[in-house]
């Protein structure tokens, strides 16, 4: 008896169905899918980051972090094997978990470390601070695998705002880097299905070209910025096709890190960031391609007609002549952030919340999460399983009961990124109510609580603490070419830290680059007779040159050559070679220019 073709399809499905189903037990028994690796970036050799110490027989091993890799990191210290008892918690993520521009214990980790035992006391609670400055998601997986082995209980993790610091390459094999979203979504449930995706991971990493064809991009294994290879943000231009990649890498290494919290039976937190609207200038702007040279002239000048205006109370005025901008060229990112600016002072609060969001997005060099980031980053923290902790949406809230809108500057953020320590306080408590609904934690933390771990989290910062955290703003605000913010944080940090050289250096150069050309001779005066500070050399030899003292001009020139490199070197190469050229110094002067010509 022959079987019809319907039946011999039915007895093929079953027995594949069969088949399958013996693999996937199999599967089951005897295989633990180890985290993808990551098929875009790989790291050269570097140092661990995490180092075991053996005491004495009686006392147990201790891990703490590499003392090579204490300028990322805060010091830390925990026991290799977890005390009975314990909960242990890592905190993940960039230089807001490291609590920049202050330390450890002003950071959400610090705080959680003194609130979770007020709220439970039920637990031994430890917390560890992971943060590390500059460290973006493909990093953060990194460490997050490191810290696997010890007996973690939750990870928490606050990235997005360094997506964009490092570079990488992406190419077309970027879409195919998972399994289409519709099949992973169901197949990755199955040891099948994670069985396949290791195959295609690793296919992609071995075999594909990432870019034009060369193979993922080796990045040096510790953080090494774009900004560190330019003198302010002019290396960032306009590459929205790096930016789609930018975000799918994103994605590729959350969901790498709730693959790694898993394997390792720990639990998942992830923050979903915000940064600072209202109070911080995008840090480079452009027309859109194809923008006549005199059009953009005039845009220019009319932008910074409008900034003026602004400064002087001419609001309607400058809003008239922002709109017209930014309706010609909707993604000159400064444009949106003045406009938004007018707005504000109009209490039109949603329109100029739109305009300072546009700003962030449309950044050049986009040191702040952007709405793709925080879109990316709050779709996988719907994921099950994932603990979602939204910050951005707190603030939003919190925002508009306290002050009537959602732009907030600040009262909230130190700089672009970094939260206030009342923010990170809030982060904190915003985690444990979160860990609460978990039932991680057993009550919520109460007002009373919140109150006092408050004091005494202020009350830990010394006054150097506090001078270092407003030098290492005013070096950014300077880096950025905000010089009036850098005179303001630099001047707060030698009030704080009295003759800091940095701090003279970064008031001194702001000073001149905003024409307070005596003030600036002071200042550069002063730091030199103190002892100096080398990258001020160039600086201080640049301005002379420009005032005409062309023989102290010439010393100061002469000792920057020595000790600058790259683009600072060159500068001071060609502003040598130009002193020489006043003093009639052909030769020398040809000598310089020739040099220049080498470093380009």
């Amino acid at each position: 008896m022959r079987l019809s073709t319907r039946k011999k399809i039915v007895f093929a499905a079953i027995v594949m169905l069969m088949s399958l189903s013996v693999a996937e037990v199999f599967l089951r028994l005897v295989w633990q899918p180890p985290p993808p690796p990551d098929p875009f970036v790989g790291f050269s050799t570097s140092v661990p980051l995490l180092v075991q110490h053996q005491g004495p027989e009686s006392t147990p091993t201790t891990v703490g972090i590499n003392p090579a890799k204490l300028v990322w990191f805060n010091p830390q210290s925990f026991t290799a094997e977890k005390p009975k008892d314990t909960y242990r918690i890592v905190c993940l993520g960039g230089s807001t978990t490291y609590g920049r521009p202050f330390h450890d214990s002003t950071s959400f980790a610090g705080w959680l470390r003194q609130l979770l035992p007020k709220s439970d006391p039920s637990r031994n609670w430890e917390v560890i601070n992971a943060g590390a400055i500059s460290y973006a998601s493909y990093r953060v997986a990194v460490v997050m695998e490191q810290f696997s082995p010890y007996d973690v209980d939750l990870f928490v993790v606050y990235t997005g705002q360094n997506e964009f610091l490092e570079w990488r390459t992406y190419g077309e094999s970027l879409r195919d880097a998972t399994l289409l979203p519709l099949v992973s979504s169901i197949a990755l449930q199955t040891r099948l299905g994670q069985a396949s995706q290791l195959f295609a991971d690793r296919w992609i990493s071995n075999e594909i070209p990432i870019s034009g064809g060369g193979q993922r991009t080796e990045l040096s294994g510790d953080v090494d910025e774009i900004l560190n290879h330019s003198v302010g943000p002019s290396s960032y231009t306009r590459d929205d096709n790096w930016h789609r990649g930018v975000n799918r890498h994103l994605a590729f290494n959350l969901g790498r890190m709730q693959q790694i919290a898993a394997q390792s039976g720990a639990k998942l937190a992830i923050v979903i960031p915000d940064s600072n609207l209202r109070d911080c200038e995008p840090f480079k702007s452009e027309f859109s391609t194809g923008l006549a040279t005199g059009k953009a002239d005039e845009m220019l000048d009319g932008i910074a007609t409008a900034k003026d205006m602004l400064a002087v109370g001419a609001v309607d005025d400058s809003i008239a002549i922002l709109t017209s901008v930014v309706e010609a060229q909707p993604r000159h990112a400064l444009a949106h952030y003045l406009l938004g600016k007018g707005l504000f002072e109009r209490q039109q609060y949603d329109e100029a919340e739109r305009h300072f969001r546009t700003a962030i997005d449309e950044d050049i060099c986009p040191l702040r999460a952007t709405s793709s980031v925080q879109s990316t980053i709050r779709e996988f923290a719907t994921s099950p399983g994932v603990i979602c902790v939204d910050f951005a949406e707190h603030l939003s809230k919190n925002s508009l009961q306290q002050f009537g809108h959602r732009c907030y500057g600040a009262e909230r953020f130190l700089d672009h990124v970094h939260p206030t320590i009342d923010s990170h306080g809030e982060l904190a408590k915003l985690l444990i109510d979160s860990f609460h609904d978990a039932g991680i934690v057993a009550t919520p933390v109460d007002p009373q609580t919140f109150a006092q771990t408050a004091d005494a989290v202020h009350q830990s910062i010394d006054r150097e603490q506090q001078g270092i955290a407003f030098r290492n703003l005013a070096k950014l605000t300077h880096w950025a070419g905000k010089f009036d913010e850098a005179i303001r944080h630099a001047n707060d940090s030698l009030r704080l830290i009295d003759g800091d050289p940095e701090s003279r250096y970064v008031l001194a150069d702001s000073l001149a680059k905003t024409g307070q050309t005596e003030q600036a001779m002071q200042e550069f005066a002063e730091l030199f007779e103190a002892g100096g500070f080398d990258r001020a050399t160039f600086a201080y030899g640049d301005l002379l040159a420009q005032q005409g003292d062309l023989q102290r001009a010439k010393a100061y020139l002469l000792q920057a050559v020595l000790v600058s490199h790259g683009a600072r070197q060159r500068a001071a190469l060609e502003s040598l070679g130009w002193v020489h050229q006043q003093l009639g110094e052909e030769d020398l002067a040809a000598e310089c220019f020739a040099e220049a010509e080498k470093l380009n």
